[in-house]
């Protein structure tokens, strides 16, 4: 047997620990390793045991298959059709329930153009319609203005009870701009009754008169058509209101696009249809009163 010198010694020795840390941290392809190395000197270590193969899952693959792509209105390059964000924070067009605005055209069917009152409806429609221009040309309802001593015109009105400037942040013209959060429309309106008898009545009945909610009956439908005839529409739907009794201007704008529009009674320059029926608001913004 061949003697070691002290390097060798010195150089078994360290093997060693190192194989008895290895040993301790679990890994016993490294201490065959080391015992690999160490060669002469000390006893084999045995090679540890190969872990058995997992077996391999034999199943087939399902490959899902890619759904269809739908090509939207921009990817396709249509514009798409206008809307309008009416005094009541909704929609022009959207659900209000009734009328055919909750059918849903297929973008695949429908070239994204627009069409006339005179275009969708037939002939016995276009020829029994009132036709306006989307504008409101009266005032508030004469027994109310004898009741309640209402100025002559909106002007009067206005100045007549504070004046001031007229704007959005300030919609009672107090000088008074509202800060941050969300406007108190309903509470401004109150206060408007004389000042501003459209804001007042776009939000609330006369005093005392109770507000009716649900479907319109057949006698408000006929006193909607009949102020319309005289008066015209499409704006200043609280002035529009205070010839209905229990209804108030949003109310009469929802029923307007929801019922009136869709079913060809009233045809307005400012919106047209979808193929389905559906009105959109194609106006002028800045127009409106």
């Amino acid at each position: 047997m061949t003697q070691l010198n002290d390097y060798e010694l010195e150089r078994q020795r360290n093997i060693e620990r190192n194989r008895e840390l290895l040993a301790q941290l679990e890994l016993p392809a490294a201490v065959s390793a080391l015992g690999s190395v160490g060669g002469g000197g000390g006893a084999a270590t045995p090679a540890p045991k190969a872990r058995p193969k997992k077996k391999r899952d034999n199943k087939a693959r399902v490959v899902k298959p890619d759904r269809p792509t739908r090509a939207s209105s921009r990817l396709r390059g249509l514009e798409p059709p206008p809307f309008e964000i009416t005094e009541d924070d909704t929609l022009s067009g959207t659900n209000e329930g009734g009328g055919n605005t909750n059918t849903v055209v297929d973008p695949e069917l429908w070239d994204g153009r627009l069409l006339s009152g005179d275009e969708y409806f037939d002939e016995e429609v276009r020829k029994n319609a009132i036709r306006v221009d989307g504008h409101y040309a009266g005032w508030i309802n004469p027994e109310l203005v004898e009741k309640y001593h209402f100025e002559a015109s909106a002007a009067e009105a206005w100045e007549k009870n504070g004046g001031g400037t007229f704007s959005f942040k300030d919609p009672t013209g107090t000088g008074k701009k509202k800060g941050g959060g969300r406007f108190n429309a309903k509470a401004a309106a109150q206060a408007m009754f004389k000042k501003n008898p459209n804001m007042y009545f776009y939000r609330h009945n006369e005093p005392g008169v109770e507000q009716w909610t649900g479907d319109w009956t057949e006698e408000e439908k006929k006193l909607f058509l009949e102020v319309a005839q005289k008066h015209g529409c499409g704006d200043k739907w609280g002035l529009f209101a205070s010839y209905i009794p229990h209804r108030v201007g949003y109310q009469c704008s929802n029923f307007y696009r929801s019922e009136i529009l869709p079913s060809g009674l009233i045809f307005d320059d400012n919106y047209k249809y979808t193929p389905s029926g559906r009105p959109i608001y194609v106006g002028n913004h800045r127009a409106r009163g």
